[in-house]
């Protein structure tokens, strides 16, 4: 009897753990190829959703300046606080963030969000600034932005329309409101009972508070200085969220073109040297900071009560009108608007920076 002999060849050990370690190492570059391509993808989408961000900004800021009215009244503050957030890039290294406000106003075809029947009309009085949140204690004050981290930081637009239709209930006379009802004014109407001439015409006392409560700050004669009122924006609000144009608004910074130095006016440190003493705001004694009280604005026009408050810049009250418009510093041919946007998810940690630039001639 023959038996044919037959061997049978299997891995051996050696082979087995070369293999393993193969795979290994092609599963660890699938891993990381896995986690570059989700990293990549959620980037992307962040910074699909700042551009977004920064397209209705753009476009709000475009629509509303085509129609800015030179014959009506126009108000810039300029704020700068030390940087204090952890983490915040500092894009232009003044140290310094910017929470800066504009009123104006414009021609245009103007609805309202949310009073009932729908107010429309063609010119409203417009305010660009970043907003107030509400503060989880009931007594104490707003938390204001300087308060806010960047990444949840909201611009607001707040927008009233001027009209006279006589089925909209009046605010009744400013002269005597309450701090309660300068809140509702200013953050729940959407319209005011006028004429662009008739607000020309309101009485110094009455204006000045007026200013004080659209953009923020103590209005007086001769300065201007820091006091919580301003836009007050919930996103869980529904009553509040006319106002809101985009969230996640680090910073808000306005500048004007100035014609006789042939530069964007205010800087925080015009020279870059660090040393504050010939900076656009009000600086300390020392030269080390700036004054956190007195704010540099510009009030137009002059008659009766405008000017030009720039630190080492004087210019003359009266010309400050429509026929010197494109000399006035801070306002000029030209405004230049810089803002630091933040996705949602936080992906870009410390956001994008933005210029846009809005022709005023």
């Amino acid at each position: 009897m023959n038996y044919e002999l037959r061997t049978k060849k299997g891995f051996t050990l050696v082979e087995l753990l070369v293999a393993i370690g193969l795979l290994a190492i092609v599963m660890s570059f699938a891993g990381v190829i896995f986690r570059v391509c989700i990293n990549a993808h959620r980037t992307a989408m962040a910074n699909v959703e700042i551009m977004q961000k920064l397209r209705a900004i753009t476009n709000q800021l475009e629509d509303d300046f085509k129609g800015l009215r030179k014959d009506g009244e126009i108000f810039v503050i300029w704020a700068a606080r030390p940087v204090l957030a952890a983490g915040y890039k500092d894009n232009d290294l003044d140290g310094y963030e910017r929470f800066d406000r504009i009123m104006f106003f414009a021609n245009g075809d103007f609805h309202s969000y949310r009073v009932n029947p729908m107010v429309r009309g063609n010119v409203a009085r417009i305010c660009y600034t970043l907003a107030n949140k509400p503060s989880n204690n009931p007594v104490s004050d707003s938390i204001r932005p300087v308060q806010q981290q960047p990444q949840t930081r909201i611009l607001v637009r707040n927008q009233h329309i001027l009209t006279v239709d006589p089925a909209l209930a009046g605010i009744g006379d400013p002269n005597s409101f309450t701090e309660p009802l300068w809140y509702l004014w200013n953050n729940r109407y959407e319209y005011d009972k006028m004429f662009l001439d008739e607000w020309k015409l309101i009485p110094w006392a009455v204006k000045a508070n007026m200013l004080s409560v659209i953009c923020d700050v103590t209005v007086d004669q001769n300065n201007v200085t820091v006091q919580t009122r301003g836009s007050e924006v919930d996103p869980a609000d529904p009553n509040s969220i006319h106002m809101l144009l985009c969230e996640g608004v680090g910073e808000f910074k306005i500048q004007g073109w100035y014609d006789a130095q042939r530069r964007w006016v205010p800087e925080v440190d015009p020279d870059g040297d660090g040393f504050l003493l010939d900076t656009d705001f009000i600086p300390n004694a020392d030269g080390t900071g700036l004054d956190p009280v007195a704010l540099p604005g510009v009030l137009y026009p002059y008659p009766p009560y405008g000017g030009v408050a720039i630190n080492n810049i004087n210019y003359p009250r009266d010309q400050i009108d429509e026929e010197h418009f494109d000399m006035i510093p801070g306002l000029g041919r030209a405004l230049k608007f810089t803002f630091t946007l933040y996705d949602s998810k936080g992906i870009i940690k410390e956001g994008r920076t933005f210029t846009h630039i809005v022709y005023l001639d």
